[in-house]
């Protein structure tokens, strides 16, 4: 009888706590899917895909924009993510080259800093591309989504390698006027010589380019 009793509250119990459960929540119905209406070419042209590359004196990038309400912001933003690509990319070959020649001159990363001098070279070219980045090919395309019509656009891009060398000229001027001007300012001698080595280090980096010219 006793465990008849048990069996039952601990049934009752069980009933109750059911009750008292939160339904289980049901997750809204996917969006439609985002479906293409409209391109300017059959299909997606080959340089869509393509890698940055070098190529008669130019350096090649593609930009994407995200999708937009009209084609003209579309290209807006295209542009600018081709300048941002380019001042990505080479950031990155910049900052391999410093690395580079830094090991081979056999100075030390505190005395010159690859990843502070690329910052700058970033800094620099974001500001020198803004009228260097030319666009010569357009590809577009509309999309159905959702919230309504969303036109996207790819930029085939190019920026003249020497605008690229120059402003590594000035990013290499740069460091190297502040590493004069510790050399002056510091009264230890080892600190000095190290900072004397580093404007010498950046001197010779003024005239050094980043992509191969010849390809």
């Amino acid at each position: 009888m006793h465990a008849a009793k048990v069996l039952f509250v601990i049934a009752l119990l069980s009933l109750l706590s059911a009750c008292g459960e939160t339904a289980p929540s049901v997750a809204p119905p996917p969006d439609p899917l985002e479906k293409l209406i409209w391109s300017s070419a059959a299909e997606r042209p080959a340089w869509t895909m393509e890698e940055p590359d070098t190529k008669d004196g130019q350096m090649w990038f593609v930009g994407l924009s995200g999708k937009f309400a009209t084609e003209q912001l579309a290209r807006d933003d295209a542009k600018r993510n081709a300048t941002k690509n380019v001042v990505q990319y080479m950031g990155t070959l910049v900052k391999d080259k410093f690395e580079k020649a830094r090991v081979s001159y056999g100075l030390e990363s505190d005395v010159v800093d690859p990843t502070a001098a690329a910052r700058e070279f970033e800094k620099q070219m974001s500001v020198n591309m803004a009228n260097k980045v030319k666009v010569k090919n357009w590809y577009q395309e509309k999309w159905q989504t959702p919230t309504g019509v969303g036109h996207v656009a790819f930029a085939l891009s190019f920026v003249p390698l020497e605008a690229i060398d120059e402003t590594v000229k000035e990013t290499a001027q740069g460091q190297a006027k502040a590493a004069e001007r510790k050399a002056k300012e510091t009264n230890d001698e080892f600190a000095k010589k190290q900072a004397e080595k580093a404007a010498e280090f950046w001197k010779q980096m003024e005239d050094q380019g980043v992509a191969d010219k010849d390809k």
